[in-house]
């Protein structure tokens, strides 16, 4: 029986504090592996902890012990979840009087994968492998997390979408804008922050870092909505520069490249 959960009260778990990555067996069966740290948030000590991973119709809960002392499951298989599927996962604290009501959790934590590179940086563009029919590549804004999906009937895709210089001046670029006007545009999103744990607000902070200095206008009128056009090219450009995307782009072009 699944357990449920009763969410009044709860504190935020700052996605900074955990991790998580997906790891593969010989048998294609996906795992994972977690660490969480919950110091500091004045949780009781015999709490209990719970990681929740899900996907669509997906969803599987784990046990991990409780705050003072937490322990990894030694099952913490993904079952039939394809292991080149995007999960998300959710982390609970949950009190020990068995009522079920949740003391913290953190939700939408993007897990890595074994053959990323290492790195302490949020992932802020997952990607998810699915069969796109004849399409490439595409990009999912509906789901809880903005993900590149790319078409796995295309052989060596995963390494052509992470060093294929043709695959990368032409798509990211695109990506950035779609994604930008998702938020700025449509969402009306233009202040990192309201919730610096909110995907839209850590976009907009990865603008900040590209170099572009003023935040989007607010609002739906006619000449604020071509400010905000202008605003989501000038990212677009600032993107494409920090990245020599041209160049790259030339370069991979150019006879007796690849």
């Amino acid at each position: 029986m699944i357990r449920k959960f009763n969410y009044t009260g709860r504190k935020r778990i700052a996605r900074s504090r955990v991790r998580i990555e997906i790891t593969s067996r010989k048998n294609g069966v996906a795992s994972f592996e977690a660490s969480i740290d919950l110091s500091g948030l004045k949780l009781p000590k015999n709490a209990e902890v719970f990681i929740e991973a899900y996907r669509r119709a997906f969803f599987k809960r784990f046990a991990f012990g409780t705050v003072s002392e937490i322990r990894s499951p030694q099952i913490r298989s993904l079952g039939d979840l394809d292991p080149r599927a995007l999960a998300m996962f959710r982390i609970k604290v949950v009190e020990p009087s068995g009522k079920g009501r949740i003391l913290a959790v953190a939700d939408k934590i993007i897990p890595r994968r074994a053959e990323d590179e290492p790195t302490d940086k949020i992932c802020l563009l997952p990607v998810d492998f699915v069969d796109l029919g004849q399409s490439i590549w595409r990009l999912d804004l509906a789901g809880d997390w903005p993900s590149l999906q790319l078409n796995t009937r295309i052989e060596d895709i995963r390494e052509i979408a992470r060093s294929d210089a043709r695959f990368l001046s032409l798509v990211y670029p695109e990506v950035v804008r779609q994604v930008f006007h998702k938020i700025v545009v449509e969402e009306d999103h233009t202040d990192p922050q309201t919730d610096p744990d909110d995907w839209m607000s850590q976009w907009l902070s990865f603008a900040s870092l590209l170099g572009v200095k003023q935040l989007p206008p607010s609002g739906g009128s006619e000449p604020i909505l071509q400010d905000k056009l202008k605003w989501i090219d000038d990212t677009v450009e600032a993107f494409c520069s920090s990245n020599k995307m041209m160049e790259k782009f030339v370069q991979a072009m150019s006879p007796g490249e690849k």
